[in-house]
């Protein structure tokens, strides 16, 4: 039942802390990594919050907003490559986990527990907290693995950040759902992205905003068509002319999806 706030970008760590959290029966909490003080502070706050996890590269920013968090206990740090820079107050996530041992007892969780706290961008005010179950994930996984006809031999490719539901509902648990394999770039580079498709043979890959308008605005390319990929899925809805486009281009196919945070 503890919330434990990750402020973390895409990484690792921040799926060793989700499925970690799960077991416990705890309740993750990702944050935006680009929010400021009292963003973070607010958040910290709302939740209730007694653990923190964060990146060094934001540790700055997250020990002034901890410091307005009363009911804040522990604070993790990810990423200090010397050790003895750890801020006064933080622990290390590394030198944690490589004391930590397996539990002697797993505690039994009801699939309708909490498992998540996902914050909405708050348009119309503070962010809100959206309840996340177990359950929630899991058919999540489920659906979108059946409606892509996933296979274990399927890799679902991301660039998207963990702060969002989509890399969570889709790629990860979608990966877990069709038994296959699960690639996580740091984040969209419109330079690299096909590179890294080629690279990790990523047949399935989730977008999000403008990246397909994006990659379509790079210059054409002999390479274009050689990639593993054979869907991409998901949001805005473009014109059928755009996904044409993308398609014919890239010898993909494109499916649109519609959801929110709290389906």
């Amino acid at each position: 039942g503890d919330r434990v706030c990750l402020v973390l970008p895409n990484c690792p760590e921040i799926l060793f802390s989700w499925f970690g959290l799960s077991l416990l029966g705890a309740i993750m909490v990702p944050i935006n990594t680009a929010y400021k003080r009292d963003e973070l502070a607010f958040i910290l706050k709302d939740s209730g919050a007694r653990v923190m996890v964060a990146h060094a590269d934001f540790k700055e920013t997250a020990t002034a907003a901890a410091d307005l968090a009363p009911d804040l206990t522990t604070r993790v740090v990810v990423g200090d490559l010397d050790s003895r820079n750890t801020p006064d107050g933080w622990k290390d996530f590394e030198s944690a986990f490589a004391d930590s041992t397996a539990l002697a007892n797993q505690p039994e969780i009801s699939h309708d527990a909490t498992s998540a706290l996902v914050y909405t961008s708050g348009t119309t005010g503070d962010p809100k907290g959206v309840i996340i179950t177990h359950a929630m994930f899991i058919a999540a996984g489920q659906g979108y693995a059946h409606w892509i006809r996933a296979t274990p031999e399927d890799r679902f490719f991301t660039c998207l950040p963990y702060f969002h539901a989509n890399a969570q509902y889709y790629s990860t648990m979608g990966a877990l759902a069709a038994g296959g394999t699960l690639i996580v770039a740091e984040r969209f580079s419109a330079s690299r992205f096909w590179q890294q498709v080629r690279e990790s043979k990523a047949t399935i890959v989730n977008f999000i905003g403008m990246m397909l308008s994006v990659l379509l605005k790079q210059p054409p390319s002999l390479q274009d068509r050689d990639n593993s990929a054979r869907l991409f899925y998901g949001t805005p809805a473009f014109s059928p002319d755009v996904l044409a486009s993308f398609e014919t281009r890239f010898g993909v196919d494109v499916m649109i999806g519609f959801a929110m945070t709290e389906s």
